[in-house]
């Protein structure tokens, strides 16, 4: 097991995934292919919870996973690139082909 999920977002993206409040700006954004909302994913990140690194949304193509626009300034599409290079970096995922792992 690697650093605690808050701590390595933060030291690569200076962003604060703690912050979240689990609002209704990104808990309802599911798409097919996801199997946690964006919301859902930012608050197991923030709880150190390891299937933020293990679930299908991390490696989504949504067009609504990379616009959403965070009510508390978080960067959410930063913070899911940091999420998908730490997978694979833990070993819990490889990148489709095509995907930029961050």
């Amino acid at each position: 097991m690697g650093a605690p999920l808050p701590h390595v977002i933060l030291c690569r993206t200076g962003e604060d995934v703690r912050r979240c409040t689990a609002c209704w700006g990104c808990e309802a954004l599911l798409d097919s292919g996801m199997d946690l909302t964006i919301g859902e994913l930012m608050q197991a990140a923030a709880r150190n919870d390891e299937r933020a690194l293990r679930c299908r949304t991390l490696w989504s193509p949504s067009p609504s996973a990379s616009g959403v626009r965070c009510q508390q300034g978080i960067n959410v599409q930063a913070v899911m690139n940091a999420l998908r290079a730490e997978a694979v970096l833990r070993g819990y995922a490889h990148p489709p082909p095509g995907r930029i792992s961050g």
